[in-house]
């Protein structure tokens, strides 16, 4: 675990603290920074998510992991029975913080904390699940579970700015419970100066990739179809003619009962488009920083709800051009014209002009990388993020009387 002391000053107060989400995955790729955080400053931080190797790495690495199934889909006839386990387990151990992460497990989580009597409950938004492009059956099930489940919700956090204001328009939660707390990643992690030559080398050519290929297009993401990779491939196609030597890099894989698996139609797509050869499929990797260090643009082409794209942070701290789709927490964190491009969603036409125009131009994609790296430095730091989380836990344990006031006060510095 890194040592971050030092970047917010915490209670004496040891606490304890649930982290609960629907994947392994998910507590071992994103919240692991936060709890390490926590850890680190004497609190003592459990996790209650689906079984999976994930959770049997996690314990091997020493953190307290509950495995407890939870059901990705909204109707299941095991919610029930997620719910009571959970509450179970809140009961018992006593928790001072129950913190919910992901949809259907925020939900499951937050019925739980309201059986057992939780002492106070926070929700993490890493994209609300009902957005622009939403059916208005789904957009209307899913506001009203978000607004039922907030009725015991002692904190609303979200990733970026705007669901803040989408949560109070349709009022989610009361507005003093909705807080900014953002997203961010270990910036001297991901940094250019810590790559090595040889082994970028090693890498290249451990992928297969051609000694050819002299432009490299990479992404990020699960292989479900809402990340839209196959408007990626499509795009390639597109680029071929005036790139011939261009190859493509999806670095993530398809997780088990994923409701939208993608990987065989990804597949079949690439073999239609007579993309064999320019498409390297890596699977789930724990090396992002080398293999975006490989890239020469990165594009992340999904058209439904985002939080605040990880794998854009990532990017622009390894100094790359950005090309990502006009949603929610992608045009937060993309800044057109500046640390890259915006582009509609399930475009390809739209996607490849894009990403020619980078291609097409070193200096631009240059500028766009220096300029990325430094609105990372500025605003996407996990440290702050770190600070905020650290000053709403601190707020929600104070007296209860002098609550709202606080969160309220917490959320205008925000």
């Amino acid at each position: 675990m890194r040592d971050v002391i030092g970047y917010c000053v915490l209670q004496d107060d040891s606490m304890k603290i649930l982290h609960i989400c629907a994947l392994g995955i998910t507590a071992k790729g994103l919240l692991k920074p936060q709890i390490d955080y926590f850890l680190a400053h004497q609190h003592d931080v459990h996790i209650a998510c689906s079984p999976g190797s994930e959770v049997e790495t996690l314990r091997q690495q020493g953190y307290t992991v509950h495995a407890i199934p939870i059901e990705r889909r909204i109707v299941s006839s095991t919610n029930l029975a997620s719910v009571f386990r959970l509450a179970k387990l809140m009961r018992d151990q006593q928790y001072d913080i129950i913190h919910v992460h992901t949809p259907i497990a925020s939900a499951l989580g937050r019925l739980a904390a309201k059986l057992a009597h939780a002492n106070a409950v926070v929700y993490t938004s890493h994209g609300l699940p009902f957005h622009d492009r939403s059916s208005f059956l789904e957009f209307r099930l899913y506001a009203a579970v978000e607004k039922f489940c907030g009725l015991f919700t002692d904190l609303f956090l979200s990733q970026n700015h705007e669901d803040c204001e989408t949560a109070k328009r349709l009022g989610l939660c009361p507005p003093e419970k909705i807080a900014y707390l953002g997203n961010g990643i270990d910036v001297e992690r991901f940094h250019r100066d810590r790559l090595d030559p040889a082994h970028q080398n090693q890498l290249r050519q451990s992928l297969q990739i051609p000694p050819s290929a002299s432009l490299i297009i990479g992404t990020i993401g699960r292989l479900t179809y809402k990340k839209g990779s196959g408007y990626l491939v499509e795009a390639a196609a597109k680029l071929l003619p005036d790139f011939p030597h261009l190859h493509v890099v999806i670095i993530g894989g398809q997780v088990s009962g994923d409701p939208e698996p993608f990987q065989v139609q990804l597949l079949q797509r690439i073999q239609e488009l007579g993309l064999a050869n320019h498409v390297t499929l890596t699977g789930y990797r724990d090396d992002i920083p080398e293999l975006l260090g490989l890239l020469d643009v990165f594009t992340l082409p999904t058209f439904t709800h985002e939080g605040l794209p990880r794998s854009i942070l990532e990017a622009m701290g390894m100094e790359l051009p950005v090309v990502a789709t006009d949603i929610r927490g992608c045009r937060e964190a993309v800044v057109h014209g500046q640390t890259g491009l915006i582009v509609p969603p399930q475009d390809s036409d739209r996607l490849a002009d894009a990403l020619g125009q980078l291609l097409a131009d070193s200096n631009l994609r240059r500028a766009y990388g220096k300029a990325g790296r430094q609105r990372l430095e500025a605003e996407y730091d996990e440290r702050f993020v770190f600070r905020r989380l650290s000053d709403f836990y601190q707020q929600l344990l104070q007296p209860s009387e002098s609550h709202t006031r606080v969160v309220g006060s917490a959320l205008q510095r925000s």
